[in-house]
């Protein structure tokens, strides 16, 4: 385990996670994934080669702008302008301007696809980012490789879009695709690690009736095994996306009485439980609840969404590493914004970085020569230094960490917060019984 970077002048004491090891466990409902809407189509594009013109760099963005999870898009956007004003007002790329055109996915993979078409058809984009849902993902990653399109994912989690296609039956990793933020195996690996600390051995979960709510319960599962977690695994719901009444799916996880719940819920269906869990007396009946998605949905109002005490994990947090760099991005969006940078910000903040390294790299926007500087770069941004890996997967740590609110900044934070180097090598060797690709 490495922290990163050095956090002696942080105002808040942090602690570095340790491994600890024990066994046992019990699998319930295992090997679930299920196939996003519209994935099975693809279509092959000619002369989309990209090319935004030779006084502007064109780049594509594909988020959810609409419905229960837009706040995720909101602060995406937020993240790329500030990216894009930072790189305008100091040279562009290699002379020249970067527009992004924002496209809203409305979190379904057909919109998604029609979308992705026709910035790529019909706005000549040089490459695209973006995209919030697992699902939307999985069915997204075979398109680009169709249109020849590199494609920086900034968020939605599944493996199998960094898993080269045929390592696993539901693998689409391709040579177009890479992710910028940490997948879904390195945050349980880092979440195995948290319930290895925890004085919790039955567990049960509660997530969304998708692959990602699938994935998530059986990655950890299968990282408690090979880390030697002493866990047992007794229950588990997944209420379909945008349910509006939990009560029926708590009752159920309660009357199981689990040590401890681990949730993959997120946006507006993670207010909705959090509020519906705390009128059921769920956070006086479970030890430890382990919010996995929990801080990309913080909302700065009186320590809400997320109860002080339990556990979440991030992709970025805004005061680590205790850099140059994250600090000034950290000070600038809040100074812009009176709110900390979630994830989101922060993953779609960096693509624009990682796309104009990459073309005055390469020394135009050819979508070949991009992916070419994509493949294995070395970056450093807010969230700290990393790597592309093999597989086309960033090499960034999982931290997770006890919510408290800090007056300072109004906001939930983690504090302490645990950074754990989630080692390539190492997942591979703790899923090493298993069947579940790392991604990375």
């Amino acid at each position: 385990m490495v922290t990163a970077g050095s956090n002696n002048e942080n105002k808040r004491n942090r602690t570095v996670g340790n491994e600890m090891s024990s066994e046992n466990r019990s699998s319930v409902g295992r090997r679930r994934f299920l196939q996003a809407a519209g994935a099975g189509t693809a279509v092959a594009l000619a002369g989309c080669s990209g090319g935004g013109g030779d006084d502007v760099v064109r780049l594509g963005a594909t988020y959810i702008l609409s419905g229960f999870a837009s706040l995720y898009g909101e602060a995406a956007e937020r993240g790329l302008e500030m990216a894009q004003s930072e790189i305008n007002d100091n040279g562009g790329i290699d002379g020249r301007d970067v527009e992004v055109i924002v496209r809203d996915t409305e979190a379904s993979a057909d919109t998604a696809i029609q979308q992705m078409r026709s910035l790529v058809e019909e706005d000549n984009v040089d490459g695209l980012f973006g995209l919030d849902s697992s699902g939307v993902a999985q069915a997204v990653a075979p398109q680009a490789a169709e249109l020849g399109i590199p494609y920086m994912i900034t968020h939605a989690a599944t493996p199998f879009v960094t898993s080269p296609e045929g390592e696993h039956e539901n693998s689409v990793g391709n040579d177009y695709v890479f992710r910028d933020a940490n997948n879904l195996a390195q945050d349980m690996y880092g979440a195995a690690q948290t319930a290895a600390e925890l004085d919790a051995t039955e567990w049960a979960t509660i997530g969304p009736d998708y692959a990602f709510g699938y994935e998530t319960w059986d990655y950890f599962q299968d990282f408690c095994a090979g880390l030697g977690v002493d866990a047992e695994f007794t229950a588990e719901q997944f209420p379909p996306l945008t349910t509006g009444d939990y009560t029926p799916y708590i009752s159920s996880i309660l009357d199981a009485e689990p040590d401890a719940v681990i949730t993959p819920l997120w946006g507006a269906d993670l207010t909705t439980f959090v509020g519906q869990a705390e009128d059921a007396g769920w956070f006086d009946q479970i030890d430890h609840t382990l919010f996995s998605v929990g801080m990309g949905t913080d909302l700065a109002s009186d320590g809400s969404p997320l109860p002080e005490g339990e556990y979440a994990s991030t992709r970025y947090d805004p005061f680590v590493p205790d850099t140059e760099a994250n600090n000034s991005f950290r000070e600038t969006y809040y100074e812009e914004h009176e709110t900390l940078p979630t994830y989101n910000a922060e993953g779609a903040y960096r693509a624009l970085y990682l796309y104009k390294e990459a073309i005055e790299s390469a020394g135009g926007t050819d979508p070949d020569a991009i992916v070419d500087e994509f493949t294995g770069m070395e970056h450093s941004g807010p969230v700290g230094d990393y790597r592309f890996s093999e597989k086309n997967q960033a090499t960034v740590p999982a931290i997770w960490g006890t919510v408290t609110y800090d007056d300072e900044w109004e906001s939930n934070v983690l504090d302490p917060v645990n950074v754990y180097d989630a080692n390539p090598d190492e997942m591979a060797d703790a899923l090493a019984d298993s069947d579940l690709p790392t991604g990375v």
